[in-house]
């Protein structure tokens, strides 16, 4: 088999599983429903400044709306645009699917770019494919895939010389989403390593400082809070420096997350393991191999800052450092496998039972990604609370955006959220409403106050409405 072949099976291996993975019947993440009725204003209502909180970066909103106009939006007979939420679900995460695939084919050519070594090339490109990150956050409708999918571009042209390529796609990146700041590290000790010269480093800032300027020109054309002060508030809700005592938990908490980068944590940790293995065994590293410590030490430290600085804990936050410890393993593993007697061989079974290793943990459930279910039957809520009279009041303390979303760009409910139990009773009962309202709660947490306190305002709830997390209390006036 070539080599064209072989990378083109690795491609073909990444896009069955990211199709696979985009039909699975799983609704939106919160997060995912935040940004998606954004993309779902634009598309439907064209309000392409995305008014309103939003914290995050344009662009991958923007790919996720030009999806939804190409696939989802219908008009009716009086031209008004219309959107289904599960067509709309399946729009939304397209573009992602697609950059994932592509990542696939991109990694391979940045670890050509990088050893010049066609079985490093073929090893990043399998590893990427089935990573169980890629696979978990490439068929959703979060910011990080395009983020992701941009960082590793701009590396790529980095490593061909090409720096205002490498400059346009940091420039992306950083419209996909802001953190592809916490980039520059590498990009400067990448620079560093090359004995880039001071041209080649302007030619770099060149292209992405405008894109910057652009970025800034557009949030400040909206009328909100600006993203960028709306996600620091968001992405780092405490101090800028996390209790020094919570270091050692929050390390461990990236640590049980990063587990799964390359695989089950067996598998992580073996690929980790022969890679360190290789660097000691196999002496005759290639010129270029010596960036290697470069990747791991960016990888170190990004970890580092994620631990000390208050930053949420999401796992998803970890996919910048996929692409480094690729490398790394990519880098070291074929000259390790090389060694042996059989090596054609025992390179053909590893890559099997990498993709059987893959499949199992699709089919019994990654612990990254989106939803993974904690919302499935949220549609039928919706459908639900839609068949209630036009102006129907209903009380949502808890759901917010995913209900949001659900219940449709038009909806004709009276959707109020008050943030406490009494504050919701004191409500109720300035409202001069002598219809039905509904109180929208989850079965799994506690709302018990919640009646207790309508209850002493003198209402009377009877539970209408219960399915899968979701319970509904009609509230009607007592007498």
């Amino acid at each position: 088999m070539n080599s064209l072949c072989a990378r083109l099976l690795v491609v073909l291996l990444a896009g069955v599983l990211q199709f696979h993975q985009l039909g699975r019947d799983i609704r939106f993440h919160p997060d995912e429903a935040s940004f998606m009725t954004y993309a779902r204003g634009a598309a439907v209502n064209g309000d392409w400044l995305l008014p309103g909180a939003l914290d995050k970066a344009p662009l991958t909103i923007y790919f996720s709306s030009l999806s939804m106009v190409a696939i989802g939006v219908v008009a009716d007979d009086k031209g008004v645009l219309h959107l289904d939420p599960l067509v709309g679900e399946f729009a939304a995460r397209l573009p992602n699917v697609m950059m994932a695939i592509l990542l696939a084919g991109l990694m391979m050519r940045l670890s050509w770019a990088a050893f010049s070594d066609e079985a490093a090339a073929l090893v990043a490109g399998l590893l990427t494919a089935l990573s169980p990150y890629v696979l978990a956050f490439g068929a959703t409708a979060f910011t990080d895939l395009g983020l992701l999918f941009f960082s590793v571009l701009a590396w790529y042209w980095l490593e061909c010389q090409g720096y205002r390529k490498a400059g346009l796609a940091l420039g992306l990146a950083i419209w996909c989403k802001q953190q592809a700041l916490l980039l520059l590290p590498l990009v400067v000790l990448l620079l560093w390593a090359k004995g880039a010269r001071r041209a080649s480093v302007i030619r770099l800032a060149q292209p992405f400082t405008l894109l910057a300027l652009l970025l800034f020109v557009w949030d400040a054309a909206r009328p909100e809070t600006s993203v960028f002060l709306l996600g620091s508030v968001n992405n780092m809700p405490g101090q800028w420096i996390a209790d020094p005592a919570e270091w050692p938990g929050r390390l461990m908490e990236w640590a049980r997350l990063g587990v799964w980068l390359l695989g089950p944590p067996v598998v992580t940790m073996s690929l980790l393991g022969l890679a360190a293995l290789s660097s000691f065994v196999v002496r005759a590293a290639r010129p270029k191999e010596r960036q290697a410590p470069i990747y791991l030490i960016y990888s170190v430290a990004y970890i580092t800052l994620h631990s000390a600085l208050d930053f949420n804990q999401y796992d998803r936050y970890l996919l910048l450092i996929l692409p480094p410890l690729i490398l790394v393993v990519s880098s070291h593993l074929p000259a390790l496998l090389l060694r042996a007697r059989w090596w054609k061989s025992l390179s053909l079974s590893l890559a099997i039972v990498l993709v059987l290793v893959a499949i199992w943990s699709l089919g019994n459930g990654l612990p990254i990604g989106g939803d993974r279910g904690r919302h499935d039957g949220i549609d039928d809520l919706a459908r639900y609370l839609n068949g209630k009279p036009a102006a129907t009041v209903i009380y949502d303390p808890w759901l917010g955006w995913e209900l949001g979303y659900y219940l449709g760009q038009w909806n004709d409910k009276r959707r109020v959220h008050y943030p406490t139990a009494e504050m919701l009773a004191e409500g109720a009962l300035g409202l001069a409403e002598f219809g039905d309202r509904y109180l929208m709660a989850l079965v799994d947490r506690g709302h018990e106050d919640w009646i207790a306190a309508l209850e002493a305002a003198g209402f009377v709830l009877t539970v209408d409405y219960e399915q899968n997390r979701y319970i509904v209390y009609r509230i009607s006036r007592a007498g």
